[in-house]
């Protein structure tokens, strides 16, 4: 089980599989952002309870690449086209906190 507050900028963050997604460019009591790079073609929101567990300077989550909304090959990425058809447009979201306190979106 991780603590939140030893989630730190400049931490890698992993996917369910061990693929490097990014690192961390800032924390917040929410959760952390993932920086804009090869594979989130902006700043990238995380929640906390998105977090499988910590292992040195490497978060991992609890989804693979495949399954995180929003996640797409930027350029140069081997699949670029493909990605692009499946990327959807953005709407806003409405947050709740979840028993924990932690804030989540509302489905």
């Amino acid at each position: 089980m991780f603590k939140p507050a030893d989630v730190q900028r400049g931490m890698t963050v992993r996917d369910r599989d061990g693929e490097a997604l990014g690192g961390i460019v800032a924390v917040d009591p929410r959760g952390f952002t993932i920086g804009k790079g090869r594979v989130f073609g902006k700043e990238y929101p995380v929640r906390f309870s998105d977090v499988a567990d910590l292992d040195g300077d490497d978060v991992y989550l609890r989804r693979d690449l495949a399954h995180l909304q929003g996640a797409v090959l930027a350029e140069g990425g081997a699949d670029e086209d493909a990605a692009e058809e499946t990327v959807k447009p953005e709407r806003p979201v409405a947050y709740t906190h979840d028993l924990t306190g932690a804030l989540v979106p509302m489905e």
